[in-house]
């Protein structure tokens, strides 16, 4: 007999009841269900039900049907979910997530709560590596730490994505420059932890759904160039990336190049995601991102452009971005450095550009909103 994991089997359950209750799985992300105008996520043993209060009736029927066929406590309004502070204000149409309690937890585990605070998560200086040789407890604790940082930037706070991916290049060989440093990441999150993503209504031309994309050419020792991509959807980032780009390129154009196809690649994702639960965002088909190299932004726009280039994976991504700008699947628009939402996911910030950097991704203190 064949036993497959506990989550898989959870998942194939849950996936049972919901589809014999008339939801639909959505391709995108399969713990996540809809059923006319109501949607149903999970994870693990978490469910949150969303709807319109036009559809009170049928949720609270959703809840007694779910409730033959599972043990379930009804936590009435969702204030938290797997860690994670909502907060929200009806009068003002705003929603707020913060990780605040989370951020606590680690910093006292560390024994971080107190001393100095940062306004920045690290020194814009990158670090190198370690010539020396850390014990097998420094590696622990610094994997531990740079670990829980990452958990963190992954949920909530992007605005230290880049730091907590540039420590991760240091993980089998931490020194004591890496370690301090680390320190440093958890006492940031710590003093920041009421920083939360605010999401509201758009107001004017601004579009719902924005992408900013960018890149960091040779910017490490092995000359690969750092990458990164925002989205934001209504005001607040939910989806964002700080990394490092798998080949060496030869140009700053070819390095935004390879941003941009990650960046477009996430944007048709969250075009069929949204689509698949019915919500209205944008007046335009294309999926406009934003890029701060016009060389870069005329190659994909201009009807007779001239890229020169001998990487073969470069140029394949060159033309799939053409074809989909052609298709009018996406637009891509040139905008100054200065108003670049996604470059402090490809560099360390100073202390003045990294607030800067924060209120761009929808990050705002609700330290007095909280009882």
């Amino acid at each position: 007999m064949v036993c497959g994991s506990p989550a898989r089997l959870w998942q194939q359950e849950a996936t049972r009841v919901l589809e014999e209750l008339g939801f639909q799985a959505v391709p995108e992300d399969l713990c996540l269900f809809t059923r006319s105008g109501i949607i149903v996520f999970f994870y693990v043993d978490d469910i949150v039900i969303v709807h319109h209060r036009s559809k009170s009736n049928e949720a609270s029927q959703l809840r007694t049907q779910l409730q033959k066929h599972w043990e379930l406590r009804d936590m009435g309004e969702a204030t938290w979910f797997i860690g994670i502070r909502i907060l929200r204000d009806r009068q003002q149409y705003k929603l707020w997530l913060c990780q605040d309690s989370y951020f606590s937890s680690v910093a006292a585990r560390y024994h971080l709560s107190s001393g100095r605070k940062y306004h920045s998560p690290l020194p814009v200086e990158r670090m190198a590596a370690f010539i020396g040789q850390a014990t097998a407890s420094q590696i622990h604790e610094y994997q531990q730490k740079v670990g829980s940082a990452l958990y963190e930037t992954i949920i909530t706070r992007p605005d230290a994505a880049k730091s907590a991916s540039h420590l991760a290049e240091f993980l089998t060989n931490p020194g004591p420059q890496h370690l301090e440093a680390a320190d440093r990441l958890i006492r940031y999150l710590d003093s920041t932890r009421y920083f939360a993503l605010e999401f509201h209504p758009m107001h004017g031309l601004e579009p719902a759904l924005q992408f900013a994309s960018d890149a960091s050419f040779g910017d490490h020792t092995d000359r690969k160039s750092s990458e990164g991509y925002l989205c934001k959807l209504f005001g607040g980032a939910v989806d964002w990336k700080a990394g490092k780009q798998k080949t060496v390129t030869t140009s700053t154009t070819e390095a935004e190049l390879l941003a941009l196809s990650e960046a477009a690649k996430s944007a048709l994702w969250w075009k069929r995601l949204l689509a698949a639960v019915n919500l209205e965002y944008q007046d335009s088909e294309a999926m406009e991102i934003h890029c701060d190299n016009a060389q870069t932004v005329g190659l994909l726009t201009k009807e007779t452009p001239q890229l020169s280039t001998k990487l073969r994976h470069v140029d394949l991504h060159h033309h799939w971005l053409r074809q989909a700008v052609q298709a009018g699947e996406i637009a891509i628009r040139w905008v100054p450095t200065k108003d670049m939402a996604a470059d402090g996911l490809t560099k360390l910030l100073p202390a003045q550009n990294h607030s800067k950097f924060m209120r761009a991704l929808g990050l705002t203190n609700i330290q007095q909103l909280i009882k």
